[in-house]
């Protein structure tokens, strides 16, 4: 969490506030520092958009921040931490944010527990996965993957290679090959479709490393630093001129 306090702008300058100012300066710091909240959470935004490539919403909205109060002028910006049915964008998130490892997928874990994938393996999307809008492999394919493969009942791999339509063998069907297969195949999820080499949808891979990319704090920072002092300002000075009139 992002957590700014905009009366540290103000400290050396409390003791020579005139009575009038003093009167009026609850109300402007909760001013301000709404002001504020609401720029660093746009820079984030902005920055969000700037640093990972089509974005999707889910992700947009699950930075999160809360408005201030008399009792608690403090900024709080943070990214939500429950997905419902998705996974929170404060966990997906975490990597671009730190850097480091990932966590296993829902899907992928689906996988482990099917055996289909061993536990030090991650499935990474390649050349033969759609994508949606927003770079992502669609759900709805997931879930119609998992279940050719049987991973939501029956064990194991280079499952349902027949249908189960009057007996009829499908031509069109997912199947998992894993490390050491006598096929000679890189082991993976692939997509039949009767063509003579099946496509790779997803690769089994070690653990992926990633670099930071979004500097949550450096940037919210830097937002906080340069309108905090003139939001701060401007509000204390709107409200004295408010009752001058």
């Amino acid at each position: 969490m992002l957590k700014l306090d905009i009366r540290e702008n103000g400290v050396a300058v409390r003791a020579r506030l005139a009575e009038l100012q003093r009167k009026h300066l609850p109300a402007a710091t909760v001013e301000a520092t709404n002001k504020t909240g609401r720029y660093i959470h746009g820079a984030l935004r902005s920055e969000m958009k700037e640093v990972f490539d089509r974005p999707t919403p889910w992700a947009l909205r699950g930075l999160r921040y809360k408005l201030a109060t008399a009792s608690q002028p403090i900024i709080r910006i943070w990214l939500e931490e429950w997905g419902g049915k998705g996974i929170p964008p404060a966990v997906f998130l975490r990597p671009q944010i730190e850097g480091g490892t990932r966590r296993h997928k829902r899907f992928e874990r689906a996988l482990i527990l099917a055996g289909i994938m061993r536990a030090n393996e991650f499935a990474m999307p390649v050349y033969g996965a759609p994508r949606d809008a927003y770079g992502n492999v669609p759900g709805p394919y997931i879930v119609r993957m998992l279940s050719d493969l049987q991973v939501f009942g029956e064990q194991g791999y280079r499952a349902n290679r027949r249908g189960a339509r009057r007996g009829q063998r499908r031509w069109n069907y997912w199947f998992a090959i894993r490390s050491g297969d006598p096929s000679g195949l890189r082991p993976g999820i692939y997509w039949s479709s009767g063509a003579k080499v099946p496509a790779l949808v997803f690769l089994f891979t070690r653990q992926p490393l990633y670099r930071q990319r979004f500097d949550f704090f450096g940037v919210g920072r830097k937002a906080f630093d340069r309108v905090a002092r003139r939001f701060f300002n401007e509000a204390l000075a709107r409200h004295i001129r408010r009752d001058n009139r």
